[in-house]
Formats: structure tokens, C-alpha cells, sequence
């Protein structure tokens, strides 16, 4: 059990709270999925293998690495019947486990290269059924560590959800940016251009207004200039006082 779900405390107070509680659970579990006329699906057999893989494991690494002659003694069971037992625990998503070898140091050629010596069990609460994770969140609370694995760099998996918000907001602030930016452009436009662009543009789909406008101002420099205080007034500073 190579990953530590519980805080380590200097006496394993929480582990040892942490395997009762998942004991107990497993427990639970089992009577909870067991078809009406059947037996346990993890039957006591294999609650004793589990018990005596608690008992071997280091507290404070959570390492465990029995070899099966140690399960069978701990457990009281043969060794056929520990090997049963386990495959029955890693079918149900209890326990699991990868093997531990070491080096022969035999040549090419003249036999295996690395030799078994036992297996590294470990609880992968990834896997685990959701029944018995939301039982030991309720009852372990914040003593319960979960990891969650992860590729370096890769990063928390994103969201479905999260990822179609977030490329909708980037859209419609590529609208808005370049909405304000053609705006801006445009009145740079205007600004630098001729009176007749500015007609233009204040009568846009309305020739005939721009027409009569334009007409209006070319009528004489009084009445242009008069148009002109209409249309674009300014703050006149020097008016003659009565």
C-alpha cells in the first residue's frame, strides 16, 4: 500500500483508524452487493486476508510487501486459499497490486534476468467503489487523504463544461475587441476626412438626407457656418456683454 490515504502520527493513531473504519466498510460493501440466495462476494476468508495485510503494513510509508507464505501465517490460511482470496479483493476494487522483483545477476542467455520476490498491495482510491468512498469521507473527514494522480505538467483534467465557457468568453471578447477597434479606426477616419465623409457617415443609408445636408451647407459661407454651430456647437468664450 505504497500511498498513504491517512495523516501519519508519530503512534499511526489515524492509521490505525483508517483501517477500521475501511474494514468495516468493506464489510458493509459486501452485504450491501450480495444477490438475494448468494454468499458474500467478499466473503470472511478474504476480510482475514485483507486483515493480515493491514497488520504487516508500515504505518508511516505505507508500504506493504508480504510474501504469501506471511499472509497465509498471519491470516491462518492456506497459501491457495491467500491467492484465491486476493484475486477475489482485486476484482472488487479493494486492493491491488503490482509485483516487486529483484536482479538474478544471471548472464544473456542463461535465464531470466529478474526474479519475483513478492508483490507491492496497495488501495487505489480511484478505483474504489463509490460506496465505500463515501462512507470513508463521512467518517474519516479531513483525516482522509486523497491523491489524485497526475502527469508532470499535465495539470488538473479540464472540464467539458468549463472549457465551452471558457472559449464562448473568448469569442465574445474578440468580438468586443475588434468591434472597438474597427469603431476606433472609423472615427480616426472621420476625423481626418472631408465634411462630405462626415455627411456620409451621419446618413448612412439615407442618400437623400445626405443630400439635402450637404446642399444646406453649400448654400453661402452665413448659412454654412450657421449649419455648422448646429451640428457641431461650441462653447464660445468671448460673447459681448449688453
Amino acid at each position: 500500500m505504497a500511498t498513504i490515504y491517512w495523516e501519519p502520527t508519530q503512534r499511526n493513531e489515524n492509521m490505525f483508524r483508517f483501517r477500521d473504519v475501511f474494514r468495516d466498510t468493506v464489510v458493509a460493501y459486501s452485504d450491501h452487493i450480495r444477490k438475494p440466495g448468494r454468499t458474500l462476494p467478499i466473503s470472511l476468508n478474504a476480510l482475514q486476508v485483507l486483515k493480515a495485510l493491514f497488520s504487516v503494513m508500515d504505518g508511516k510509508t505505507g508500504r506493504c510487501d508480504p510474501c504469501l507464505d506471511t499472509i497465509a501465517a498471519r491470516s491462518k490460511l492456506s497459501r491457495r486459499t491467500v491467492v484465491r482470496q486476493l484475486e477475489v479483493l482485486r476484482r472488487e476494487k479493494i486492493i491491488d497490486w503490482v509485483r516487486r522483483t529483484v536482479k538474478t545477476g544471471n548472464a544473456p542467455g542463461e535465464g531470466p534476468k529478474r526474479q519475483q520476490t513478492s508483490n507491492a498491495y496497495f488501495i487505489d482510491l480511484a478505483k474504489m467503489p463509490i460506496e465505500i468512498m463515501r462512507t470513508l469521507r463521512q467518517k474519516l473527514g479531513d483525516k482522509l487523504r486523497e491523491k489524485t494522480r497526475s502527469l508532470e505538467g499535465s495539470g488538473p483534467v479540464p472540464s467539458r463544461m468549463a472549457s465551452k465557457a471558457a472559449q464562448l468568453l473568448k469569442n465574445v471578447t474578440g468580438v468586443l475587441s475588434t468591434s472597438a477597434g474597427r469603431e476606433r479606426a472609423e472615427r480616426r477616419h472621420l476625423a481626418a476626412g472631408t465634411a462630405m465623409d462626415r455627411i456620409a457617415h451621419m446618413y448612412r443609408g439615407d442618400p437623400d438626407a445626405a443630400r439635402q445636408h450637404a446642399e444646406m451647407l453649400g448654400l453661402s459661407s452665413a448659412s454654412c457656418a450657421s449649419a455648422n454651430l448646429a451640428l457641431y456647437p461650441v462653447l464660445r468664450t468671448d460673447e459681448r456683454k449688453d
